[in-house]
């Protein structure tokens, strides 16, 4: 039996002490400044408990700057420890926490200045958080737990870096489904003003600890962090704007059991603007991933699988732009690259990436191997950058791709060569690129005289995309389709099929719309909670918010 209830700031605490099954609980108007900590409840999906309240402000609403000196120091803390510096180790402070429980609905609620993070997860099944707009914060959803699954995570929007036209940007994409406007992010704190190091430098590596008075270590966070959960989430049609990070997942089990994590996630039909980092980043382990129907624009690094062992992954239909040069004068992470990888990788089964379009300003890959990589019938272009096209420094598989393997040269040798390209092992990796058309000089003539294996149907071609501007879907369609080679693919079930047929086209874009598949088992059966009462899955307008960046 559903239960309405509602509370205001003063009662919250109370009303959710009492929620049953069925409760339906709506936040009135106001600031909700205290954290608010959902213990041990449990619905069912017959009857779940709902949380909602699209007038109700949580958070403690502090700027950045109000956090930023704080998150140095904090970090600072764990360098001195001996351990990577962030504030990692405190994501559980939340201005939401879920712990212990089941079958929860959060949805249509504004989460604003919520430093170091929004929403925790802490051992939950069947939790769903939808039309959520969150401002602020280095983290704004957390995930732990070895038994957290089936987290559903869809119509929310975060924008971490306020200073910049992140507003304006995802009411464009709510309104006509497309961002407005082709001027570099100039004034954006994150992406224009502030170093890459600043936020992630390691004083290993970079020899400099981390500066107090000057470090960004506030921003070094995610739009969904998770710590070794089980799996089963579905990520889909978010807006997530400058950001450092947006998915990313740790799977950090124990050899014998680590096989039980992180697996079946989709991530679909978000949108990733101005990622300074890395858009989507499975760390350590991870299998049956399927990252499809997304849209990147300007992000450093779209795919960082640095990955020990993984498989079945697929990556299809997905949109990018990567036009404009992120950090100030002297950054060293500006160029970035469509595919990040480790020097070492064990492939379980299939990674898959075919039938994306993309307009690039940098390398496909920059350097290292990754194991049975499949990357087939993409369409990818480059823009002209000061006057240049391809822009300088945009190799397809790195700076060093025209030095030779020697014949006689160790692994060893050959792993620190593959430090400035990309792997020529691929029979014995199981590497394959065909198909695909790539606008570059290099490709794929060079590529193949200087010994990589590129497929016989891969060519160079004008693409002649609709309209190059970065954010218009639409415009990566091309005037005439290219033709496209057949693909079967395999599966986690030992099954497989063909998910390109004869007559397909090259690119995300089919005659039909962007290209389908089909959709995935676990996805066909996801367990949804009986909610009657939501009158809307989107606000149609972003609330305005307190908390500035800069």
């Amino acid at each position: 039996m559903t239960r309405s209830r509602t509370a205001n700031p003063q009662t919250i605490h109370d009303e959710v002490a009492a929620l049953r099954p069925g409760t339906i609980l709506t936040l009135s108007e106001g600031h909700y400044l205290e954290p608010i900590v959902v213990a041990s409840k449990s619905g069912s999906q017959e009857a779940p408990i709902v949380l909602q309240g699209d007038q109700a402000v949580i958070g403690a609403q502090r700027s950045y700057k109000d956090y930023a000196r704080t998150a140095n120091q904090l970090s600072a803390v764990q360098e001195a420890g001996g351990q990577f510096p962030g504030v990692y180790y405190l994501a559980d402070d939340a201005a939401l926490i879920l712990r212990d429980c089941q079958w929860l609905v959060i949805e249509d609620l504004m989460f604003d200045g919520c430093w170091p993070t929004a929403i925790y997860l802490d051992n939950c099944q069947h939790i769903t958080l939808r039309g959520l707009d969150i401002r602020g914060g280095t983290f704004a959803i957390g995930a732990t737990g070895p038994n957290t699954r089936h987290l559903l995570i869809e119509d929310c929007s975060w924008i971490q870096d306020t200073s910049g036209h992140g507003e304006a940007d995802l009411a464009a994409i709510r309104d006509r489904g497309h961002i407005d406007g082709h001027a570099p992010p100039k004034h954006s704190l994150l992406w224009s003003k502030t170093d890459w190091d600043d936020v992630h430098r390691d004083r290993l590596e970079s020899k400099r600890p981390v500066n107090i008075d000057t470090d960004a270590r506030a921003f070094d966070g995610d739009f969904f962090r998770a710590w070794t959960i089980a799996g089963y989430v579905i990520i889909r049609n978010n807006v997530i704007a400058d950001a450092f990070n947006a998915v990313h997942f740790f799977n950090l089990a124990a050899t014998s059991i680590v096989s039980n994590f992180s697996r079946n996630v989709l991530i679909e039909n978000n949108w990733f603007l101005r990622i300074r980092d890395n858009a989507i980043e499975p760390e350590n382990y991870a299998w049956n991933w399927t990252i499809r129907h997304n849209k990147f624009v300007d992000c450093y690094g779209p795919f960082s699988f640095e990955m020990a062992r993984s498989g079945y992954f697929y990556i299809y239909g997905n949109l990018g732009w990567n036009r404009h040069k992120p950090g100030p004068a002297n950054d060293q992470h500006t160029t970035g690259q469509l595919f990040k990888f480790g020097s070492e990788h064990i492939a379980d089964g299939p990674h898959y990436v075919f039938n994306n379009s993309w307009i690039l300003r940098g390398p496909v890959i920059k350097k290292n191997r990754f194991s049975h990589f499949i990357h087939v019938n993409n369409a990818i272009d480059y823009y002209e950058e000061k006057g240049k096209r391809p822009p300088a420094k945009s190799f397809v598989f790195g700076s060093d791709w025209k030095e030779w393997d020697d014949p006689s040269a160790t692994a060893e040798e050959i792993a620190k060569a593959e430090g400035g390209r990309f792997t020529r092992l691929w029979r014995a990796l199981k590497i394959t690129f065909d198909g695909d058309i790539i606008n570059h000089p290099e490709f794929p003539e060079q590529l193949r005289n200087a010994r990589y294996a590129i497929g016989e149907f891969a060519r160079r071609e004008e693409l002649f995309f609709n309209d190059m501007s970065p954010g218009r879907p639409e415009g990566l369609k091309t005037a005439e389709p290219h033709s496209a080679i057949r693909l079967e693919a395999e599966f986690p079930d030992g099954q497989s099929r063909f998910v390109v047929e004869t007559g397909a086209a090259v690119g995300a874009w089919q005659s039909n719309g962007v290209i389908e598949i089909g959709e995935l088992a676990f996805e066909t059966y996801w367990p949804t909670p009986n909610v009657h009462d939501r009158t809307s899955r989107v606000r149609s307008e972003p609330k305005n918010t307190t908390g500035e960046s800069a």
